[in-house]
């Protein structure tokens, strides 16, 4: 039973956490039924995310087994068999599907006036269309090209494991019928870009026979694509907390700059001077700088949200 908890990585589902920023910044998370609604949907693409998770271990069983630390995984090692592994996928992917189903006609839709609170921000959507069903088909249609093509491709690859994180975030917003700024949509981009580049970095250093897209780097160019990326994550979300509509309304968000900043300077320490930047999940788990700094970030964010400009 470890093997198939293993299999479906839990430990990754922290990346779902970015579905929370739709109901955080437009302030809704003051209403239960949205936080409920978010909830759930976060459960979707944590099961949908541990299904693309496994087919990517299928396809990459034989390259794990070249990895210093992948071929432990259970598939590479032997210890799950590639038809148990995929019928446990279908399962996870047709749960994945059910809860969705459940988000788009099982809740009950969020109250006009939580949608009030949120005015600036309303993105009109025809209640017909079942948005977190579709943004989980999106997503799981953004894998399949990352796991069939883009994989294979440099700097491709990390562009389509960075747009699998703005799904995420879009998808937060749609299923509550708002809106995120265009700021903190390029943030979450170029974060995502920043941590996609680190891990190649790693992979690079540690087992470059491990993944195809690695000929397609050098380290020299993947110092320079993590500095270009952390700068622009950071000056992204610098201009949304200081000009974007959310931050004219909520000028307590400014205060929240200093620590994406130090959060983004204290990976880039693990990256260039530790060289431990191959699973930026298990750094914001592992390493008390990061999550300390994630959640003063969070609680300063929701604080700034529950007070704005009348």
């Amino acid at each position: 039973m470890i093997d198939y908890v293993r299999l479906a990585r839990p430990r990754q589902w922290t990346k779902n956490l970015l579905v929370f920023a739709g109901l955080i910044f437009s302030g809704l998370f003051q209403y239960a039924d949205a936080t409920v609604m978010a909830l759930v949907l976060f459960a979707a693409f944590c099961l949908a995310s541990s299904a693309g998770y496994i087919w990517n271990d299928l396809l990459d069983a034989a390259s794990d087994k070249l990895h210093p630390t992948k071929r432990n995984r259970p598939i590479a090692s032997g210890r799950v068999s590639k038809v148990a592994a995929s019928l446990f996928g279908l399962t996870v992917l047709a749960i994945a599907f059910a809860v969705a189903l459940f988000v788009d006609y099982g809740l009950a839709p969020i109250t006009q006036d939580a949608y009030e609170s949120a005015r600036a921000s309303i993105l009109k959507i025809d209640p017909g269309i079942p948005t977190a069903t579709v943004c989980i088909a999106i997503y799981l249609t953004n894998q399949f090209a990352y796991s069939t093509i883009a994989r294979k491709i440099a700097i491709l690859d990390v562009f389509v494991i960075a747009i699998g994180f703005l799904i995420r975030a879009i998808a937060g917003a749609v299923v509550l019928s708002v809106t995120i700024s265009q700021w903190l949509l390029l943030c979450t981009l170029f974060l995502a870009l920043f941590l996609g580049f680190a891990k190649r970095r790693n992979e690079l250093m540690v087992a470059s026979e491990s993944r195809s897209s690695l000929g397609g780097y050098s380290q020299a160019l993947l110092d320079h694509l993590i500095s270009i990326s952390a700068a622009a994550s950071v000056i992204a979300y610098s201009l949304y907390a200081i000009q974007s509509s959310t931050a004219q309304a909520h000028p307590l968000l400014a205060l929240t700059i200093p620590f994406p900043v130090f959060g983004v300077f204290r990976y880039l320490q693990i990256t260039f001077r530790d060289n431990d930047s191959g699973s930026p999940d298990a750094v914001l788990l592992r390493d008390p700088w990061i999550w300390g700094t994630v959640l003063i970030w969070g609680a300063l964010s929701v604080l700034a949200m529950s007070h704005g400009v009348n």
